[in-house]
């Protein structure tokens, strides 16, 4: 418990908590947390993640002979809606559960002043944007698309990812930053050789401990496509 807490924010509250596999759960999203951040992600995006992990395995762990589990107990495993827990299977179903549709205030904005005509210039592409104005403006962008966000956040967070550009009383949107997808796909292969095998093995151990009947995910996986 002392290495998890060297390596992570625990507040007292948490740490006099009868729970303490929480304590170590808190601990294991903060470093999720900042890689969701680095790579211009937030809570939404984990959210929709999350949800469809939840439901995939509630479904492919605790069916009755060998069929899927059921929507109602889905929704009372995970706390989801009998709705939501449709939703998502279907989404999965349809091999979109890693779409995730719901961006963060600042993806919206960028989307927005890229795709929006009142922010693009005669050639098609993102303008320079005066910071105020009633139109055409970074003002009026972020009153559009960034929900209660202030300008004055908006414009940090987009330089803290290298997204625009500020010069005087105007504001650019910068081209995607080179090498962000090669970074991407290492940071995903790192994680698949190392952490997701660890948390494989931990989940298998869990499920045999309690008697449950889990198949690891690898298992499930290949089942899963040679199904189709």
């Amino acid at each position: 418990m002392a290495d998890v807490q060297k390596c992570a924010y625990i507040p007292n509250v948490v740490q006099d908590h009868p729970n303490k596999l929480n304590i170590v759960f808190f601990a294991l999203l903060q470093p999720l947390a900042r890689i969701f951040l680095r790579f211009g992600r937030g809570y939404r995006e984990f959210s929709e993640l999350s949800k469809a992990a939840f439901v995939a395995v509630a479904a492919e762990d605790y069916g009755v002979h060998g069929r899927p589990t059921n929507v109602s107990r889905i929704a009372a495993m995970t706390g989801l809606t009998r709705k939501e827990v449709s939703r998502i299977r279907n989404r999965i179903e349809e091999r979109k559960a890693v779409v995730t549709d719901r961006g963060t205030p600042l993806q919206e904005v960028i989307s927005a002043w890229r795709m929006s005509d009142e922010f693009r210039g005669e050639n098609g592409e993102a303008a320079v944007l005066p910071l105020t104005g009633k139109r055409g403006s970074f003002q009026s962008l972020v009153r559009q698309f960034a929900g209660d966000i202030p300008e004055g956040a908006m414009r940090k967070e987009l330089q803290r990812i290298g997204a625009a550009y500020i010069s005087d009383d105007a504001i650019e949107l910068c081209p995607k930053r080179p090498g962000i997808d090669e970074a991407e796909a290492e940071l995903a292969r790192k994680l698949r050789a190392g952490p997701y095998e660890v948390l494989v093995a931990l989940a298998q151990y869990a499920a045999e401990q309690n008697g449950n009947d889990c198949r690891p995910f690898e298992s499930a996986e290949r089942g899963h496509h040679s199904a189709n």
